[in-house]
């Protein structure tokens, strides 16, 4: 993801190219939700989901927020309507999660999409579907790390898109299982 500012006379310089992503900085797709909904300059993007192994049941969703604090893509369920494959365990139990952020928490089923940024695509990637009608129920444990934030009042965007470190989604602590694990995934 390249970021592009203003040089000399305001005019804007936009590089191009088959891994250059737009992003455009403002208030986000909730500004028109109040003042207590948006953000004051968050950068937004876009991206697309496709069903794994299609490359006709896709859709483009705008809004995305950039977060340089997290890892990996999580979207609104209200925001897809592209029906994704649920991820599971290796009993074939749903997998779902509870992501912790300073001012909140996201929870959804885990599901597999392959997703275009610019011209790169990732297959078969694991992505977070926040507040999905097919797991209501959010543990208490997850409650306990802070508020949800699982529709576009609330979260301030259709989803997040994660450019930080972590190879993991919440970095190595949540890649081990056990009584160390921090409870992300259930």
């Amino acid at each position: 993801i390249l970021v592009f500012g203003c040089r000399g006379g305001g005019s804007a310089s936009q590089p191009s190219g088959a891994n250059v992503q737009t992003i455009t900085v403002n208030a986000g797709p909730a500004s028109a939700l109040g003042p207590n909904s948006n953000y004051v300059d968050g950068a937004f993007t876009s991206v697309t989901v496709c069903v794994p192994g299609s490359a006709s049941d896709c859709q483009t969703i705008s809004g995305i927020l950039v977060d340089t604090g997290s890892s990996g893509l999580r979207i609104l369920s209200s925001a897809l309507t592209v029906s994704l494959p649920q991820q599971t365990d290796p009993s074939g139990n749903p997998i779902a999660e509870c992501t912790a952020f300073q001012d909140g928490i996201t929870w959804g089923p885990v599901q597999t999409a392959d997703v275009k940024i610019a011209d790169e695509q990732a297959s078969a990637l694991p992505i977070q579907v926040i507040g999905s009608s097919n797991f209501p129920t959010i543990p208490a444990d997850c409650t306990g790390q802070g508020v949800p934030e699982d529709d576009l009042a609330s979260l301030g965007a259709n989803g997040l898109l994660g450019v930080g470190p972590w190879i993991q989604d919440c970095g190595a602590d949540c890649a081990v299982s056990g009584p160390s694990s921090l409870g992300v995934y259930y």
